[in-house]
């Protein structure tokens, strides 16, 4: 984190403006609980209203950052402009997993900025974008949605209180029947509808992935609930069995690995033994061919000593 904190303080210079003090003071915080603890990865501002320029600086911190893995920006109180320079940066980070927007009145712009993000960043896995206005805009949300469905990192997505009609639920739908790595979605308390409702469970017929879909108050009759419930459940134990399935999968290879082990052990102590007994044979072989040539030394010498006695 003071590595961080130096990054965020040589870049406000450089930009010729002078760093955002109760940010400044967090990241002071935030390095003296990191001294005590250990390394800190996570990147708390939550609370702190950031100004258009210091999103612009955090942008540029974030994107070149590798030790971060968590970065908390709910109810900030982000502009427009302060949201896209921010969420720029991180579509060039390479080591963060989480990113909470929750609370910051995200619209159009911060939607396109958004889908930008999905389509680039190659590591968030979890992304909370709770209380803010993305389906407001249907052009903007599209855009999100277009970025969500060519995603295939993130696994969960929390856009509750997003004023989500039933054109936005059609178009997250659409993201379903393409997506295939979510597996979490959060969309209570939007104005999804009846025909939001049909539209999403459309959308689960083509899914296989999605196992969690949150969607109370919705306005969506039980009927389409119950049937959403039906296709998430049918998701989730295609998912456990999937799960144990590989799991048998991954003892079955290490017991074949441990099989091919003692084999291979027994093998090589087997050829161990046939070496052994070959070069006993051998030298057993030796000596027998050595002891044969000292008889057949003697034994002629004994014949030449008889032959010397016959012919006196």
């Amino acid at each position: 984190m003071e590595d961080f904190r130096r990054t965020f303080v040589r870049l406000c210079k450089e930009s010729g403006m002078e760093p955002q003090e109760s940010v400044l003071t967090q990241l002071h915080e935030a390095c003296g609980v990191a001294s005590g603890t250990g390394t800190s990865t996570r990147l708390d501002l939550s609370g702190h209203s950031l100004s258009a320029d210091t999103c612009a600086v955090l942008g540029r911190a974030l994107s070149n950052d590798t030790a971060l893995t968590e970065v908390v920006l709910s109810d900030c109180m982000l502009s427009e402009e302060g949201a896209k320079l921010l969420i720029s940066g991180l579509c060039c980070n390479a080591t963060i997993r989480l990113l909470d927007l929750k609370g910051n009145n995200l619209r159009g712009s911060g939607a396109e900025a958004l889908g930008k993000l999905l389509v680039r960043n190659k590591t968030i896995r979890r992304l909370v974008l709770e209380w803010n206005a993305l389906g407001m805009w249907d052009e903007g949300f599209s855009i999100f949605c277009e970025g969500l469905a060519t995603n295939c990192h993130l696994t969960q997505l929390d856009l509750r209180n997003n004023q989500i009609n039933h054109q936005g639920a059609a178009e997250l739908a659409m993201v379903l029947k393409r997506n295939s790595v979510l597996q979490e979605l959060d969309l209570r308390w939007n104005n999804i509808g009846l025909l939001g409702g049909r539209a999403l469970l459309e959308g689960l017929q083509q899914n296989r992935t999605l196992f969690r879909l949150e969607m109370a108050g919705n306005n969506v009759p039980s009927d389409t609930i119950k049937a959403l419930d039906q296709a998430i459940n049918h998701n989730a134990d295609r998912l456990n069995t999937l799960r144990e399935s590989r799991s048998k999968t991954t003892v079955l290879s290490k017991e074949i690995q441990i099989l091919k082990g003692e084999k291979n052990r027994q093998y090589m102590s087997l050829m161990e033994t046939i070496d052994k007994q070959r070069d006993e044979m051998g030298r057993s072989s030796r000596n027998t061919t050595l002891r044969v040539g000292q008889l057949q030394e003697a034994l002629n010498e004994k014949k030449s000593a008889v032959n010397s006695l016959t012919a006196k």
